[in-house]
């Protein structure tokens, strides 16, 4: 008998029994099926952060913080010299408080130069309005959370209006001005360090020049290429050491790829127990076959069937119920992947993120091809049990 032949007989077999075998197979399709939904939902969560921080940051953009202090007008020439740096725009972090009718916004001005700014971090957009002069002291560009407050209960603030505020100044004074919001910054959901730009309130150089002088609380550096990036963050740590915190975009990006990586692992090792099932499951209705079965495996060896064969209609069966298993676990898993995405889309932490689902077709053939594995093998012990039994025997076997 042909081996196609023999698998036909052992698909036959196996759905005779089609209550038993429908559950063996539900037991092997709960892994792939766990795997796969949140494998693929995971991904594409963060591989749309990615893209995300891609988009609105350069990829050759370095931040440069000092731990405590300021950074000196000596260390920003020194980091524009250093090899591989395009050029490097400083900024001035300055507290604030606005005053409204609803009540006081503490917040922060981020003064720099916009259009620089605009250079390393490309998602930053004015939206309405015009962005501050360069030479201004009292123009201001606010962010998207100030415009569009999330609470009804929160201020508003708008194009046109005149905002008070109480600016903390270096000796810990504080002095009261009148700006002018000349402008409105698009959605930007990176924080650059502890500045909140959707919240901040963006404004020239020259006024923190005027407050802080050369004391500037960081600098953003612009590598001349991706290359160069990890080259330029060493020059830096060699020449600034523990004095500065030191990120780039690459930095942030290897980062959730890593958290990827582990948390794929430890969904594996916990997934471990449902091939552990499916593994038990296969074997105990394989075990369960062999038992009821005797006599027509006896009878299929009195019409000449070889030991090979029994064990290889045996196997066949297994490694049946591990394919139609696996299969409708990594396809069915694939698409609720999609509901268990929005659900998390719908949380709040990830509603800036606009992801689909991502599972390669490697991972999920290697996933497929595993399953269909551990099946093949709970059924190995007992096709080879099967094929042992003597005919004389187990003609006269009763059950």
């Amino acid at each position: 008998m042909k081996s196609i032949d023999i698998v036909k007989l052992a698909y036959r077999a196996l759905f005779e029994r089609k209550t038993r075998a429908i559950l063996t197979i539900l037991g092997i399709v709960v892994g792939p099926l766990i795997i796969t939904t949140i494998t693929a939902s995971v991904q594409g969560l963060s591989q749309s952060a990615i893209n995300l921080i891609l988009r609105d940051v350069s990829p050759e953009a370095i931040f440069v913080t000092p731990l405590n202090g300021y950074l000196s007008s000596y260390t920003i020439t020194q980091l524009s010299h250093l090899d591989g740096v395009v050029y490097v725009v400083p900024f001035y972090t300055i507290p604030v408080t606005i005053y409204t009718s609803k009540g006081e916004i503490s917040t922060t001005i981020l003064s720099v130069n916009i259009y620089d700014l605009q250079k390393v971090l490309p998602g930053i957009s004015i939206s309405s309005g015009t962005a501050p002069s360069a030479q201004s002291y009292n123009q201001v560009a606010i962010g998207y959370d100030l415009q569009n407050p999330p609470s009804p209960n929160q201020p508003s603030l708008h194009v046109g209006q005149e905002i008070s505020v109480s600016v903390v100044l270096p000796n810990g004074g504080q002095k009261t001005e009148t700006l002018l919001v000349t402008g409105g910054l698009s959605d930007f959901d990176i924080n650059l360090g502890t500045i909140i730009i959707n919240k901040a309130l963006i404004m020239s150089y020259s006024i923190g020049e005027e407050i802080y002088g050369t004391k500037y609380s960081g600098a953003i550096v612009l590598a001349s290429s991706l290359q160069d990036v990890s080259k330029v963050v060493s020059e830096i740590h060699q020449y600034l050491g523990s004095y500065v915190s030191v990120n780039s975009a690459q930095d942030i990006v290897s980062f959730i790829n890593q958290q990827v990586v582990s948390f794929n692992l430890l969904l594996l090792i916990v997934s471990s127990a449902s091939f552990i099932v499916a593994f038990i499951s296969v074997l105990t209705t394989m075990i369960t076959s062999v038992v009821e079965r005797t006599r027509e495996i006896g009878l299929l060896m009195s019409l000449g069937f070889e030991r090979r064969q029994v064990m290889l209609m045996f196997l066949s069966e297994a490694t049946i119920m591990g394919i139609i298993g696996g299969g409708i676990g990594t396809i069915g898993g694939y698409f609720s992947s999609y509901g268990f995405l929005d659900f998390l889309l719908s949380s709040p932490l990830f509603n800036s993120l606009h992801a689909e689902p991502i599972f390669t077709i490697t991972q999920a053939v290697t996933l497929f091809l595993f399953i269909v594995l551990i099946s093949t093998f709970a059924g190995l012990i007992p096709a080879y049990r099967a094929s042992k039994i003597e005919p004389a025997k187990a003609l006269r076997y009763e059950v």
